[in-house]
């Protein structure tokens, strides 16, 4: 429901609308004012969402109030009725950015349409509003005093649900688009109420909310059908990563850190892919996902990689640990075989040291004690200094940073920065968000929009063009982003800085 301030001096003018409004079951709950100061007093005291407003009237005119009322909320849709003979005045209202304008004696099909249209724009701006708060909560450092209030007015009532979080990522910019085809898709998939979110042009974020009465089955095979549903969706590869079932609001921001931490993970496959934060969780997924692994940790071998595969490993083993999907001789069979490798690249062919490695291997009683007689072998490894060295991660940084700033304009993605600098993505992944403090994609976009201010602000180009510049083809995604960035539209930051 939406509050709409009704402002006219005609009692029998401000009774007709009303009527129009109950007989159309409009979803709006009515305010009345007679001119125009009464109206700022009414808009400065109550949330408004829009104002319907005639043009002459004593004390201050529509105009006036209009003037006022866009400077003192930027956000709220106005519309105009008034008489034929007061044409040229409505043309003059547009400058306030009037959301549409009625003619007296107003036109029953005019009102539903233009009503239709006003009321969508304010489900649009309550959507991204939600979107906004959802966001804050994910990623606040602690709970704070409005953190239930949050939670309340997005929906999550968590005496009522249990809430999972499902990350999406892909392997580029796929979310720059006029339609996101995957809501559509998920909704054949996910039997409960869900909110989405979009993050930025390569991920977007699901909210599930699941009643108490949930099945097991359906949570571990969630993975795998929502796999199969969006697989053709933008024909990219994607990974996906699957939280635990959060019961309370206090586990939701520490639950997201730990699935961006997991997302890290994704370049350890070469398709798509579906990761959990609880192994116990998608056993389907795992039994397929233990052999691609071990197929890149040999690649990362062979590329000299050690940083990439001592991550694979931390992987592998974390895969392994409580999936119950694998027989402790299988698991210990895998790691010989990783160990034959190791060997093999470290120039150390000693065959009755690898004997002594297998027999270490299948004497091991735990998966801690396998992982740490992995951890020995990969000793064997002489690592490469470079990328050890403070001043050659500097030196990297620095690079990284100046590709970007000459080609934030491009698609460009952290497999293209990585071959351009000579290094893995998975080392470059961790390199650039030890030393910058964000990721990749999130430090270029603040790079783009730094750059749109700019053009906003020292240019007269369109908002098409300045989205263009800045690396958006789709105009419509980078209002979007750049109301998440800065709480306003493009359109209404210049007239900010004007």
């Amino acid at each position: 429901m939406f509050q709409i301030l009704i402002v006219d001096d005609e009692h029998i003018e401000r009774e007709g609308i009303k009527r129009l409004i109950h007989k159309y079951k409009l979803p709006l709950a009515v305010l009345e004012a007679e001119n125009g100061e009464e109206a700022l007093e009414m808009l400065a005291s109550h949330p408004i969402d829009i104002v319907l407003t005639d043009i002459k009237m004593p004390f201050m005119d529509g105009l006036t109030l209009c003037e006022r009322a866009r400077v003192q909320f930027p956000e709220l849709k106005i519309i105009i009725f008034s008489a034929y003979g007061e044409f040229e005045y409505a043309q003059r209202a547009f400058h306030y950015q009037i959301s549409a304008y009625l003619l007296k004696p107003i036109d029953v099909s005019d009102f539903q349409r233009a009503f239709d249209e006003v009321i969508a724009l304010c489900h649009k701006d309550q959507e991204q509003e939600k979107e906004e708060l959802f966001l804050e909560i994910l990623h606040a450092a602690q709970a704070s005093s409005s953190h239930s209030r949050k939670l309340e007015l997005i929906g999550l009532h968590f005496s009522q649900m249990s809430v999972q979080l499902i990350l999406i990522d892909y392997s580029s910019s796929v979310f720059d688009v006029e339609h996101d085809l995957l809501p559509e898709r998920l909704q054949t998939v996910i039997r409960a109420p869900f909110d989405y979110v979009n993050l930025n042009e390569s991920q977007s974020l699901v909210c599930v909310r699941w009643d108490h009465t949930v099945r097991k089955e359906d949570l571990e095979s969630l993975g795998s059908k929502l796999k199969a549903s969006i697989a053709d969706a933008y024909n990219e590869t994607f990974t996906m990563v699957i939280s635990r079932l959060i019961h309370t609001g206090d586990e939701l921001a520490p639950e997201f850190k730990l699935m961006e931490n997991v997302l890290d993970y994704k370049f350890f496959f070469h398709e798509s892919t579906v990761l959990y934060t609880d192994e116990s969780q998608g056993q389907e997924e795992i039994a397929s996902t233990i052999p691609k692994l071990m197929e890149t940790l040999y690649w990362h071998l062979e590329v000299k990689d050690e940083f990439g595969l001592r991550q694979g490993v931390e992987l592998f083993f974390k895969t392994i640990d409580g999936s119950g999907q694998h027989s402790a001789i299988y698991v210990k069979y895998m790691c010989t075989e990783l160990a034959k490798k190791i060997g093999e690249t470290a120039g150390k062919t000693d065959v009755h040291a690898f004997k002594s490695i297998v027999e270490a291997i299948f004497g091991c009683k735990s998966l801690a004690e396998l992982k740490a007689q992995i951890h020995t072998v990969l000793g064997m490894l002489d690592g490469d200094t470079d990328v050890h060295n403070p001043e050659f991660s500097k030196k990297v940084i620095k690079d990284i940073r100046k590709l970007i700033e000459d080609n934030y304009t491009s698609d460009i993605s952290l497999q293209w920065i990585a071959d351009k600098v000579f290094l893995t993505q998975t080392y470059v992944s961790y390199l650039f968000k030890r030393e910058v403090g964000l990721t990749f994609v999130k430090y270029l976009t603040t790079i783009r929009m730094h750059k749109a201010e700019a053009l906003l602000r020292e240019t007269h180009l369109t908002i098409a063009d300045i989205s263009q510049q800045v690396g958006y083809m789709n105009t419509s995604y980078f209002c979007k982003t750049f109301k998440q960035v800065h709480g306003q539209s493009p359109a209404k930051f210049r007239e900010g800085t004007s």
